[in-house]
């Protein structure tokens, strides 16, 4: 993957943690990681939106089709857990 340099500002207070924490990470692999679970967190959260908006746009037949389908899933992993 390619890499690209850059400048942050950072408080001193985390930098100093992240340190006494990972003393032999470098600061890049640990700011890399740390974007790299906020990109993750922000597609989650994206995620989670769509789904809530999706079944808050569902009509009262959609709704309960939708339970029927939940009660038949929970069905079938009830009984494959026997």
């Amino acid at each position: 993957m390619a890499k690209a340099k850059i400048s942050v500002t950072i408080d001193q207070a985390l930098i100093d943690a992240c340190d006494k924490v990972a003393p032999k990470a470098s600061r890049s692999e640990i700011v890399q990681a740390a974007l790299g679970r906020w990109l993750r967190d922000r597609r989650r959260l994206a995620l989670e939106d769509e789904i809530e908006h999706y079944y808050a746009s569902l009509d009262a037949d959609e709704r309960a089709e939708d339970a029927r389908w939940a009660e038949a899933g929970a069905q079938a992993i009830g009984e494959t857990w026997k």
